[in-house]
């Protein structure tokens, strides 16, 4: 009797020290899991710290007025004036306000979007139906699926870029060369 009592407490030991050490484990697998996301939070948190001083640095009133002096002339800004301002009730109506025009008879709102989309007028071809043309930039094979062909592009005159002037002492030993990273 007494070996069975002794085999049998000693299976409730080994179990006792394995429910115990899956637990630990459990424990230690969440602890790191939730250091893990503390390291996160202060990333994000030294990042957006990082980012609202670039933001306090570029947003700076005497830069800006610098910036705006120095290419005036290219962007020909000029202050607003008070009667550019509009109050709320000078806005337009909202959208679902606004009257709906009348539906084309004998078409749906779809059949006047095909219509559009295919390039010929609403209600073209309600006295006879003609026959839908292939689609642009594609052919039809021999087998009827469409094969893709490359559209030509149109040639656009090369414009140069104007060139970027700086007036003397204008930027020089400001913190607008100030290179901000994200950190790692």
């Amino acid at each position: 009797m007494l070996r069975t009592l002794d085999f049998i407490l000693m299976g409730v030991m080994v179990s006792a020290a394995v429910v115990t050490y899956t637990i630990k484990h459990q424990a230690d697998v969440k602890l790191e899991s939730v250091k893990k996301l503390e390291t996160e939070i202060k990333l994000e948190k030294d990042t957006i710290d990082l980012l609202r001083a670039d933001w306090a640095l570029l947003t700076q009133p005497n830069r800006l007025h610098r910036l705006v002096n120095a290419y005036q002339s290219d962007l020909a800004l000029a202050p607003t004036q008070p009667t550019q301002l509009s109050q709320p009730k000078e806005l337009p109506m909202l959208r679902s306000q606004l009257p709906q025009p009348p539906e084309p008879q004998g078409m749906s709102v779809e059949d006047v979007i095909a219509a559009a989309m295919n390039g010929s007028k609403p209600g073209a071809t309600l006295g006879g139906a003609k026959p839908k043309s292939k689609p642009a930039g594609q052919i039809v094979a021999t087998g009827g699926t469409p094969v893709p062909q490359p559209r030509a592009r149109a040639a656009r005159p090369a414009q140069p870029m104007p060139a970027v002037r700086a007036e003397p002492g204008d930027e020089a030993g400001d913190m607008d060369e100030t290179i901000t990273g994200a950190v790692d």
